[in-house]
């Protein structure tokens, strides 16, 4: 009876383990039937009954080593499960990585989506090592044969995780999370660079614009339009995609009803990637981002050198007569989209620090009805110039943990469910302002999203985006079933604003309906597979570990409720699919320097601090010495003030600054070694002003640069007043550097002091 006792919390543990699965199914309303559902549950308590042993095994040797390992174990399932329900995957492990960024974890664990069932796992698996050492699981008296049965369960483990499958519907998550990232880090396709001299036509598309049929009435251009990108948003929670396609769904934005009768929509369109950055990247730039999750081309974009830019969206409309703003929810500093929408050409660029009395605390911004009225005065003040304008909004209300109160999540199936509710109240009474105001004659809108937060039963439903335009041009709802991605938004919007358009422009516009398909490529960097179409209905699909598929849906559109998938041995197909990946995923920055921001200025107050710049996700080349520079002018200070510079990353490298009054203008440069590649990098960096100067004077920090560069040696430097004299020592994996430092060319005028701070000799 005793033992029995001590076995309880270990039988509720697995039930609880196990439990997670139809925890998800309910709240995503998924219906699965018990003969599919059992045996998969029956693997979930085989893998928990797997985990306990090994827990067991290491509390033989270790007890406080078994409850940080349990600690570990139970926050990677809790983390998969808040993973799947947002986005409908496993979390892969290079994205860990973000479980350090501060704005990150702020927005994320702004509300846990399963507080209860949280936190009484982590209580019974803790519970479950308590118990189990007065049971004699394992008859080994030794620590040394507890450690060889802890090292062998462990093995089995990973064994049995990375030969699982990598789906969440068919795999334990954390086996799946496990197998995803091992396949993604094994399996090498780089040596395919062998690159056909066409490949920009058979990637994109050897058609010219103007072959397809014009679809809206009336083509004279200089007109406003209004982008509105809606945060996470697929298209199967259209209305209309939902009755074209007959792929129903429970949500629905249903006051996109109001524009049906003057709208066209695109059942079939592809979000390329996820990543808020790069679907923005992708729908200003008419390019592909990368399909991998190496360094954004944003930040690539802002490396090179201004008088070489590619011309994007905001600055060809410009050419064209036309004021631009880019207004988001989110803090512009996250991810650097301040820097490269201004970089883009965008004239005014707004964030969430100009958004004040949100109806719901949000940590990613304001929430979307918040943002939409307050939206409205920018949109006023740029309608009142007297130009035609072009104005992009960025929501982040639909971004997990959704920006909704308790009592109105309540309402609804899931908090997700409760958040594209609120949204499409907030989007109703916003078309209301659009068709109530003076320019409503006289506007394009789009509705169209960044990224999509995934569909269920929908084998790329990470890439079904949404997509429809509201315009007085359009009689009733117009259909356009072509396929078209976020990267031929560029072209359609000069389509439409510049009837004059060079005849020979090569490339295709959602306003017009073309005769022949064209190539398509989209990928999901949460899993790494790549997904590749060429002909409407049938999609090919390269998986993480290499294997090809094709994908064919019942009714012939890229979207269906099933598809047929079908191995395939076609190496030469594989091939080219791998080899078009490469190319546009190569680098353009040659993986020197990173531009993150440039010519910033920071207004300060005292005793708060102010966010610098955060949330970058770049790629950091292997064995390879990492500079961070910052350049700056804080010369606004008055004697009596003091400036603080932080500087802190998710490998523990940390570093408080104080500003040197009699030199406050130069660099400072945070170094540190980097052994193996890591993906999605991000740093955090921050001001803090104390001052005793109530002159009432304002105050700023002016950063000129903050970059990331690569080398493979320190960079030979003089001195620096505050650093120790002695040379600097040559660079090998493990130690410590010296510090050193050269004069700061960015710096405006005044003293220049320059500092280099070893990031491995400790927190500063």
């Amino acid at each position: 009876m005793k033992k029995l006792f001590y076995a309880i919390p270990s039988i509720l543990f697995l039930l609880l383990y196990s439990y997670g699965r139809i925890l998800l199914y309910r709240q995503k309303e998924i219906d699965v039937q018990f003969n599919a559902l059992y045996a998969i549950a029956l693997k979930d308590i085989g893998i928990g009954i797997l985990i306990l042993l090994v827990l067991y095994a290491l509390s033989r040797v270790n007890l406080i080593a078994s409850y940080l390992a349990a600690l570990v174990l139970g926050i990677f399932h809790l983390a998969n499960v808040e993973y799947i329900y947002a986005l409908d995957h496993v979390l892969n492990l290079n994205d860990i990585t973000m479980a350090s960024d501060k704005e990150f974890i702020t927005g994320t664990l702004f509300h846990i989506s399963f507080p209860v069932y949280s936190i009484l796992l982590m209580a019974l698996l803790t519970a479950s090592i308590y118990f189990l050492r007065r049971l004699p699981l394992l008859p080994f008296n030794r620590r040394r044969h507890c450690l060889l049965a802890f090292a062998g369960l462990s093995i089995l483990y990973l064994a049995i995780a990375i030969h699982s499958s990598g789906d969440w519907k068919n795999g334990n998550f954390v086996s799946a999370s496990i197998r995803n990232s091992v396949a993604l880090l094994t399996f090498n396709e780089k040596a395919l660079t062998d690159y056909p001299a066409d490949i920009e036509r058979q990637i994109n598309t050897s058609q010219q614009l103007k072959d397809g049929e014009y679809l809206l009435n009336s083509h004279t251009g200089g007109k406003n339009i209004l982008m509105v990108v809606m945060e996470g948003i697929p298209g199967a929670y259209s209305p209309g995609n939902q009755e074209v396609l007959g792929i129903p769904n429970d949500i629905k934005l249903t006051s996109l009803d109001k524009i049906k009768d003057h709208s066209l929509i695109l059942p079939n369109y592809i979000t390329h990637n996820n990543q808020t950055i790069r679907g923005m990247y992708s729908l200003v730039s008419g390019d592909y981002p990368k399909l991998d999750a190496s360094t954004p081309k944003a930040y690539e974009y802002l490396q090179k050198d201004p008088s070489y830019r590619e011309e994007l969206l905001p600055k060809l409309l410009k050419h064209r007569g036309y004021n631009t703003a880019f207004i988001q929810a989110a803090e512009l500093e996250y991810m650097s989209k301040g820097d490269f929408m201004t970089a883009a050409g965008f004239d005014t660029v707004i964030g969430g620090e100009s958004f004040k009395n949100p109806y719901v605390p949000f940590g990613w911004g304001p929430d979307d009805k918040a943002f939409f009225e307050q939206s409205e005065k920018y949109i006023n003040e740029l309608n009142g110039k007297g130009k035609p304008w072009f104005a992009t909004l960025l929501t982040v209300g639909t971004h997990h943990p959704y920006a909704v109160t308790d009592d109105y999540a309540k309402l609804y199936p899931s908090r997700k469910a409760a958040a594209v509710v609120y949204l499409n109240e907030a989007l109703s009474g916003f078309i209301d302002y659009i068709d109530h105001s003076s320019f409503a004659k006289d506007t394009l809108v789009l509705f169209v999203s960044d990224e999509s937060h995934g569909v269920n039963d929908q084998p790329y439903g990470s890439n079904w985006g949404i997509f429809a335009a509201y315009s007085p041009d359009i009689d009733g709802q117009v259909i356009n079933d072509g396929v078209y991605g976020q990267k031929d938004i560029l072209l359609s919007l000069l389509d439409y604003a510049d009837p004059n358009l060079d005849a020979y422009t090569t490339g295709r516009s959602v306003f017009r309906k073309y005769t022949e398909d064209s190539p398509i490529l989209f990928a999901s960097h949460y899993n790494g597979d790549i997904f590749y179409s060429t002909v409407k209905g049938t999609v090919y699909q390269v998986d993480n570990s290499g294997q090809l598929y094709s994908l064919t849906s019942r009714n012939g559109e890229l979207f269906s409720s099933k598809y047929e998938r079908t191995s395939l041995s076609d190496s030469t197909l594989k091939k080219k699919i791998l080899t078009y990946k490469n190319y546009i995923d190569k680098s353009t920055a040659g993986d020197q320097t990173i531009m993150i921001a440039k010519n910033k200025k920071i207004p300060l107050a005292d005793g708060r601090e102010t966010i610098v710049t955060d949330g970058q996700f770049i790629t950091l080349p292997e064995e390879s010495v990492v500079d961070i520079q910052v350049d700056y002018d804080a010369s606004s200070m008055a004697a009596a003030d003091w400036l603080v510079l932080k500087f802190e990353d998710y490998s523990g490298h940390q570093s408080v600054r104080m500003m040197d009054k009699q030199t406050s203008s130069g660099r400072m440069t945070f170094r540190f070694y980097n052994k193996k590649v890591a993906y999605g990098y991000a740093f955090n960096l921050k001001t803090a002003l104390h001052s005793n100067d109530y002159s009432g004077a304002e105050k700023s920090i002016k950063i000129s640069n903050i970059s990331v560069g690569f080398s493979k040696t320190v960079p030979e430097a003089s001195p620096s007043p505050a650093a120790s004299p002695g040379p600097t020592p040559g660079i090998t994996p493990g130690t410590s550097f010296g510090a050193a430092a050269s004069p700061s060319p960015a710096a405006s005028s005044g003293p220049k002091h320059v500092e280099v701070i070893d990031m491995d000799a400790g927190n500063e």
